[in-house]
């Protein structure tokens, strides 16, 4: 295995009230099957409420190497089952791909990802040489839309028509939002981060 270029990317992560753990491939699945049977989860994780077979999601998931791509479940301190994932996926030039889902529905609306996501910029900017942050949201999850925004991330980009949703017949488009590393310090400094 060709060793990672950033190999400190991949180690916990911790916040006030969560514990990200890095995990492996298999890890990954055994967590994240359960909510692609979820059409709620998986319509704003994919674009579609469509469920997939295990190898077809085995397959379809993202996927983590310990090189470039990290994937880290999420833990609320003391507790012994995650309530989501986190994926960072490091790609040319200097950018860092995020995906983050919360699948437990007992923690959505309450601040996880607005907590999470600016300790894990702090984490990749100290472990790597990344510049750019850059996500892709489904342009009907107001939620994900809400919370970049609330980062900070500009919203750089709309790809018309990329999803079908097959359970509903709704077509979205996708919403690519951006940050770059002196962005986000400069955030920082004025206490907005």
């Amino acid at each position: 295995m060709a060793k990672s270029a950033h190999p400190n990317v991949g180690t916990p992560i911790q916040t006030e009230r969560f514990l990200l753990k890095p995990i492996g491939r298999l890890e990954t699945f055994r967590i994240s099957y359960p909510w692609n049977q979820d059409p709620e989860v998986m319509r704003e994780y994919s674009g579609s409420g469509e469920g997939r077979g295990r190898l077809q999601w085995y397959r379809h998931m993202p996927r983590e190497n310990r090189k470039n791509k990290f994937a880290h479940a999420i833990y609320p301190i003391g507790a012994d089952q995650p309530i989501g994932l986190h994926f960072i996926e490091i790609k040319p030039y200097k950018t860092a791909y995020l995906t983050i889902v919360i699948h437990d529905r007992a923690w959505w609306g309450k601040g996880a990802v607005l907590e999470i996501r600016p300790t894990v910029f702090d984490h990749v900017i100290k472990n790597s040489d990344v510049e750019k942050f850059s996500g892709f949201v489904n342009s009907r999850n107001f939620p994900s839309i809400f919370n970049y925004q609330k980062l900070g991330f500009k919203h750089v980009g709309t790809m018309q028509r990329t999803k079908f949703d097959p359970t509903t017949g709704t077509i979205y488009d996708t919403m690519i939002f951006e940050m770059f590393r002196h962005e986000w310090q400069a955030r920082k400094s004025v206490g907005n981060g």
